[in-house]
């Protein structure tokens, strides 16, 4: 039942339009990879951006005015806050003698919340007694400084915890004693 089509095209005109067929998708590739390497024009305001790549482009700026907004409220908010822990540590170490070690408690707390909250709002421990303008203008210079002070502050606070904790461990034990000698409740003092 095969019938003769009015609509057969012979083989020579077949191999014609593949030819044909070829050069136009080889001109459309050539426009695609030339369109890629110039740069993206951006849209017309209030026009949507027409291709994926310009979508994209589009997205990518949003996004870097989105972080200059975010690292702005950081600077606005951030910076004052950590100046202000910045002095709160140094007025801690300041007065740990005439608060009788109970400022040591802020110190303590101080390293927790920067292991905690990082140092975008608490500094590591000698950075607070190096001015900010010191840090600016020394560069690598400014923050040795902060650093080697860093170092006897952790010393230093690790000496200070120790104490603190050997003095509540012998008041416990003079409280127990005592509790003994009075009541005779461990048997200790017969």
């Amino acid at each position: 039942m095969a019938q003769a089509n009015s609509h057969t095209i012979s083989p020579q005109d077949q191999l014609a339009m593949a030819g044909l067929l070829r050069e136009e998708r080889t001109k459309q590739s050539a426009d695609v990879a030339s369109a890629k390497e110039e740069s993206v024009e951006r849209p017309a305001a209030g026009q949507q951006p027409k291709s994926l790549r310009q979508t994209v482009v589009a997205a990518r700026r949003a996004m870097d005015v989105k972080q200059r907004a975010k690292d702005k409220i950081e600077e606005k908010v951030g910076v004052p806050a950590r100046m202000g822990t910045n002095y709160a540590l140094r007025w801690a170490w300041l007065t740990l003698i005439p608060s009788f070690g109970l400022s040591l408690l802020y110190i303590n707390l101080h390293v927790f919340l920067k292991m905690v909250f990082g140092e975008k709002l608490f500094c590591k421990l000698g950075n607070e007694w190096i001015p900010k303008q010191v840090q600016a203008v020394g560069g690598e210079a400014g923050r040795a400084g902060g650093k080697t002070i860093g170092i006897v502050e952790v010393m230093g606070l690790l000496v200070l915890d120790l104490a603190a904790f050997l003095f509540i461990i012998a008041a416990i034990a003079i409280l127990v004693l005592i509790i003994d000698l009075i009541t005779g409740i461990f048997g200790w003092f017969i």
